[in-house]
């Protein structure tokens, strides 16, 4: 189990790319590393020749990574130092997201033995059929049983789950009661766009980025190209005046790539996202990139003239990184207002290089570079962004949903909370009636809880069953995919 633990280096993709932030590639090329005496090779090789025991392969495979974890964590533990980390990536695919993906449309945690899923995709092909907490524990390879805990420790369960459109894969599911079952899951084309627009009304147009991805050719056109995309179509039909308003969605983004928020207006290359949004003011650049020799790079705008209509930027705390480069550009800059909740605060950028590649995985090293700094001189971990606070309620304020347990009158389970937060929204009860959200399975929630049951046509058992919790998740993701039940988004088109 250790070496398996050793030898394999997973992040979830959320994860990942909260903590990647705000990344550049190849950006100061002048870092040179020092020396250093291989202590992995002295180790291996004396025990080599003196070790009781035979090292085995897939042993020093397992060492050699370790030894690479322990270096980075070491260093980064010691500066307090969130962001650089080590992680792994197929070789050949490059460490970036595309605007689409061929798969079930699931986020999956590696906990090596089994897969455990976390999230669905709203109407992908998972949605109804697997659920956060079960456990993806083996494949169906024809009329065997193919169980992870069985296969080598060079070899991850994520591998058997590629791929293609069309493609039947039938896996050993275990559910949070412990039941097992063969689950069928035709693959789609699950689109994940880094951003997407939408008319709200005859004067006010929408633009979501989710996140700040580059162009890689065969992979991503990049979100730059897909913001392009999205903003000549809605200036096309909807900001044609001062009386029409662009709403900027940067919730929830945990930043990206540098060239997509700028491209230095390269021939041939599309511009980023403030060059098409904000003036060229010399004097006045849009931010600044400081690393730790104090090489400063800083970038400007690409319009002559300010748009003609408004711009309104949403952000919370969940916006890091690039998302706040762009708020702060908007706000200090352009002069727009921001609303939502404050954002997160990281005003340090990252960096990536490539160190090995082992049984086709490639590791890779992103690291803490340098800080960004806007309004000439100001890190946003100490001057926070001007935000007009929008407090987020009802289903959009729910996270983890995750059924662990059948819960009943006078249990108490931090699980328990999440659903009692949504018959609170489902039921639209007011400060006289809400249910408890702390966990504690009181009369109240034993009401409301068979209420729904019956409403729904499910068993009425009058507790948090299985069945119950799935129908709930069900509508939770169904709502949370509807924006007239966004009420920081709601409340925001109100006030234009």
């Amino acid at each position: 189990m250790e070496n398996r633990k050793l030898g394999i280096i997973f992040i979830l993709a959320i994860a990942l790319a909260f903590f990647a932030g705000f990344q550049v590639q190849t950006f100061f090329v002048d870092n040179e590393p020092e020396p250093f005496v291989d202590v992995y090779s002295e180790i291996t090789e004396a025990l080599d020749r003196y070790y009781l025991y035979d090292l085995e392969s897939d042993e020093k495979q397992a060492a050699f990574l370790a030894q690479m974890q322990a270096i980075v964590n070491s260093y980064a533990d010691a500066n307090n130092d969130p962001y650089t980390r080590l992680y792994a990536s197929p070789a050949g695919i490059a460490p970036t997201d595309a605007e689409s993906y061929v798969g079930m449309g699931i986020t999956i945690q590696n906990e090596f033995d089994f897969l455990r899923v976390l999230d669905v995709v709203y109407q992908g092909p998972s949605y109804k059929v697997l659920y956060p907490n079960d456990l993806i524990v083996g494949i169906m390879e024809g009329t065997e049983k193919l169980y992870f805990k069985d296969l080598s420790v060079n070899v991850q369960p994520t591998s058997y789950l590629a791929g293609t459109i069309g493609e039947v894969k039938s896996l050993i599911v275990v559910n949070p009661e412990g039941n097992e079952d063969i689950v069928e899951i035709t693959y789609e084309e699950i689109l994940t766009p880094t951003a997407y627009h939408q008319v709200i009304d005859d004067s006010i147009g929408y633009i979501k980025i989710s996140e700040f991805s580059g162009y890689v050719k065969d992979i991503t056109e990049g979100t730059a190209k897909v913001f392009t995309d999205s903003l000549n179509a809605l200036e096309a039909q909807t900001l044609n005046d001062e009386t029409d308003t662009l709403i900027l969605d940067l919730r929830n983004n945990p930043g990206g790539s540098l060239s997509a928020l700028h491209n230095n207006n390269a021939s041939g290359v599309i511009p980023g996202i403030m060059q098409l949004l904000l003036i060229k003011d010399v004097e006045r650049p849009l931010f600044s990139m400081v690393n730790k020799n104090d090489i400063t790079l800083t970038y400007l705008g690409g319009l002559t003239q300010p748009k003609v209509y408004d711009i309104k930027v949403l952000v919370n705390e969940y916006s890091a990184s690039a998302s706040e480069v762009l708020a702060a550009a908007l706000s200090a800059n352009g002069g727009y207002e921001l609303y939502g909740n404050l954002t997160y605060g990281k005003d340090v950028y990252q960096n990536t290089v490539s160190l090995t590649t082992i049984d086709s995985m490639t590791y890779y090293l992103t690291y803490t570079e340098g800080h960004w700094l806007y309004d000439m001189d100001k890190k946003v971990s100490e001057y926070p962004l001007d935000v007009e606070i929008i407090d987020q309620i009802g289903y959009y304020e729910i996270y983890d949903m995750m059924y662990e347990r059948e819960l009943s009158i006078d249990d108490v389970d931090d699980s328990l909370i999440s659903y009692q937060q949504f018959l609170n929204v489902y039921f639209n009860l007011d400060e006289n009636q809400l249910i408890r959200t702390d966990g504690y399975f009181d009369q109240s929630t034993e009401d409301y809880i068979a209420q729904f049951q019956q409403e729904n046509n499910l068993s009425l058992t009058r507790k948090l069953d299985l069945e119950t919790a799935r129908h709930m998740f069900d509508l939770l993701k169904q709502y949370q995919n509807e924006i007239e039940y966004d009420t920081q988004l709601q409340t925001l088109i109100g006030m234009i």
